[in-house]
This record gives C-alpha cells, structure tokens and sequence, in this order.
C-alpha cells in the first residue's frame, strides 16, 4: 500500500484529501508544516507526497529537496488554474510531479495519483484557463465563450452536486430574475457538444450536474 504525505496546513483542504481517498489504496499520513520530513524513515517507501504549494517558500524548499534526493513521486496543490502556474510548479521539481486545482475534484484527485504511482492515466481530469478560455478535459482541448467558461465555472464549484438553473444564472451571468431559465438550457448544450454529453447530466426537477467522479 501507498504511503501519501500530505503537507497541506488548511485542516479543511486536509479533510476534504481524506474524504475523497477513504476508499482508495493508500495510507493516508497528515503532516503540518512544522513536521520534519528528514524524520520519516526512507524505509516506510513506497512513499508519495502531495505539497500545497501555497506554503511559505522557506518550508517548501527543504521538502522539495528532500522529495528529490528520495526520488519521490510528488503532487502539487494550487488555487492558480493558469497553466503557466502549473508549468513553473513544474519546473521547481526534477522529479516524477504533477499539479491537482483547488477546489479537488475526485476523479482528477483520484487520477493524478495513479498516474504519479504507475498504476492509471493522468489525463482524467477537467482545468480550466479562465483568460485563455480553454478547457482541458481528459488530455483534450476544450475552446470555450466568455458564457460558456461562466457556465462551466458555474458548474466546477460543486462538482457531482445537482446544481439548480436559477443558482446556475446568478452565478454564471449575475441574473436576479428566475424567468430566464431556458439561457441556462441553451448554453448547456451547447457546452456539452464540447465536452461530451456525459460530463453534464439534467437532474430532474433542479437543473443540472457536472459529473466529475
């Protein structure tokens, strides 16, 4: 079984990592930032970490370094979904790495790990560029309009979660009116000529749900 440590000090971020690996093959072990990774046997391999790269720089270096000189598979955790930001995380690690957005998704959680430990694909998970208005779903690249990326964005807040069509126009278009539902309706299917019909499935009565796990 995987060992993951998971320097992550935002106890709710630590919390929702638990919720969406409970069922997976892994030992879950939490570390806060003051915990000496120097400490952790090299003999408790296979180890793989997963770092939010919003820790201070003075705490992220000595990990990175010693990530490194282990050869360990390692996931970084960012808020950023410009993928600039993803490649210069990237680049900070001459290792085996990878980089998961925050709000964490199950299947893209769930996908980048087996791919880190050898044992799945990593292309299973949805990023966006807000600025480039550019999906990339399952490896692939997604071309979006400014209300298509709204609608999408709209739909990433709760991933899996039925969202309904009046939540989905004040968010995604800023509308107070609940008479203008059928925008919703257009745009969706419009989104999902682009991304596939089974990513966003109709709730019957609600609205809509971005279907992700």
């Amino acid at each position: 079984m995987t060992r993951l440590l998971i320097w992550e000090p935002n106890e709710q971020i630590a919390r929702k990592i638990q919720e969406l690996l409970k069922k997976e093959p892994y030992e879950l072990c939490l570390l806060t930032e003051t915990d000496d990774f120097a400490a952790v046997p090299e003999n408790a391999e296979p180890l793989m970490v997963v770092m939010d790269a919003r820790m201070r720089w003075s705490l992220c270096r000595p990990l990175l370094d010693e990530c490194r000189k282990r050869g360990l598979p390692l996931l970084f955790l960012t808020a950023d979904k410009n993928a600039a930001a993803h490649a210069h995380l990237k680049a900070l690690y001459a290792g085996s790495c990878d980089v998961a957005t925050l709000p964490l998704q199950a299947k893209a959680l769930r996908g980048k790990l087996a791919a880190l430990c050898g044992t799945g694909d990593a292309n299973t998970s949805l990023q966006v560029d807000e600025e480039e208005r550019v999906a990339m779903l399952d490896g692939r690249r997604v071309e979006l309009t400014a209300q298509e990326m709204a609608l999408l964005l709209a739909l990433m807040e709760k991933p899996d979660t039925p969202v309904s069509r009046e939540q989905l126009l004040r968010k995604a278009w800023g509308y107070q009116s609940i008479g203008e539902t059928r925008t919703v309706d257009v745009h969706v299917q419009r989104l999902r000529k682009k991304l596939g019909c089974e990513y966003i499935e109709t709730v019957y009565k609600c609205g809509y749900r971005l279907k992700l796990a």
